[in-house]
């Protein structure tokens, strides 16, 4: 089993918040991509919608340039 992240106390903001959380979310994936499909923690389709829907939409928002 794998320590659980920690975070420092100190205030930081909201992006930071949203990178770290993003990289649980691939951590997660990749965790569970590893289990056999009978140890899964997470159904088929919640692994598949963190994989293909919800970490690439995360991603593209962050990767957005606001600049015109």
């Amino acid at each position: 089993m794998t320590t659980p992240l920690i975070y420092p106390d100190f205030s930081i903001n909201e992006y930071t918040h949203l990178e770290r959380i993003l990289k649980e979310l691939q951590a997660i994936v990749q965790r569970e991509n590893k289990r056999h499909e009978m140890d899964a923690h997470l159904t088929p389709s919640m692994l598949s919608m963190l994989e293909y829907e919800i970490i690439p939409l995360i991603q593209n928002e962050m990767d957005c340039d606001p600049t015109p």
